[in-house]
């Protein structure tokens, strides 16, 4: 796949990020499914979503990302896996971090989600990323979906946003995040995991999905956190090893998820 960079960069790995500020997500439990969780018969066959790639990217893998300039728009569980995970996976590898460092821009971020949409938006058109970036792609948060959000109407907002910034900046490659899960409220979980769900249908198979969601809730001997509501709707948590709140992710978790990460970046630079 062309990238401008292959034609006119050799700079050093630019990342620019947003952190993810601290929120408590949880809801009230008992809520029946909101619209767009699938009904507890449409859930009793649905497949588990596990990693089976769990491997951390060395030097070499690490080289073919230099040049590329990365926008990563998100808050503070983006923060934990740029912050704690990056330079962890680069350490580990022998490897010396960019040395551009990297920026940080925090996502607008209100009770309603289209506003971080609008705020990416933004970001790609009038600050430039459009122009500059090889890679961008932004990431909603446990905060932005819970029992009663309507996740078809979110998915349809953000898919018809990613679909013109596509199609106005050709050159630049959009990835695709999953919305990572907690340990906490199921009916907020199983709201996830229907617009996960949604985004995993649609983007899966263009190789451009970064499925957080998947990462956090594959336990380190490869079993899904899975669960299911007293309605039936299936969800998954963030498996305890991965986190040092429920939500956040602990240094560990942030590695792991960073690794993933990097591995769809050099996926997509190859």
């Amino acid at each position: 796949m062309p990238m401008r960079r292959m034609r006119r960069r050799s700079a050093a790995v630019l990342l620019l990020l947003a952190a993810f500020a601290v929120a408590s997500c949880a809801g009230p439990v008992g809520i029946p499914p909101a619209p767009g969780v699938p009904s507890p018969s449409a859930e009793a066959s649905a497949p588990e979503v596990v990693v089976s790639d769990t491997s951390t990217p060395g030097a070499a893998d690490l080289e073919a990302l230099a040049g590329m300039h990365v926008f990563f728009a998100h808050r503070s569980v983006g923060a934990d896996i740029m912050e704690m995970g990056v330079p962890a996976v680069y350490a580990a590898a022998g490897a010396q971090p960019p040395p551009d460092g990297f920026g940080d821009h925090w996502l607008d971020q209100t009770d309603d989600p289209a506003t971080k949409l609008a705020d990416f938006d933004r970001w790609v058109r009038e600050d430039g990323v459009g122009e500059r970036a090889d890679v961008a792609f932004m990431k909603l948060g446990y905060v932005d979906i819970l029992a009663d959000t309507d996740v078809q109407r979110l998915f349809d907002q953000y898919r018809a946003m990613m679909d013109a910034l596509e199609s106005d900046y050709p050159e630049v490659v959009f990835l695709h995040a999953t919305v990572s899960v907690t340990a906490w409220d199921p009916e907020n979980n199983a709201a996830i995991e229907a617009f996960n769900a949604l985004m995993r249908d649609r983007y899966a198979d263009t190789g451009r999905l970064y499925d957080l969601a998947a990462v956090v809730s594959t336990c380190a001997d490869g079993t899904p956190a899975r669960g299911e509501t007293a309605e039936g709707a299936v969800y998954y948590r963030i498996c305890d090893e991965f986190t040092r709140d429920g939500g956040h992710l602990n240094e560990h978790g942030a590695t792991v998820a960073a690794s993933a990460l990097l591995r769809l970046l050099v996926s997509v630079a190859l």
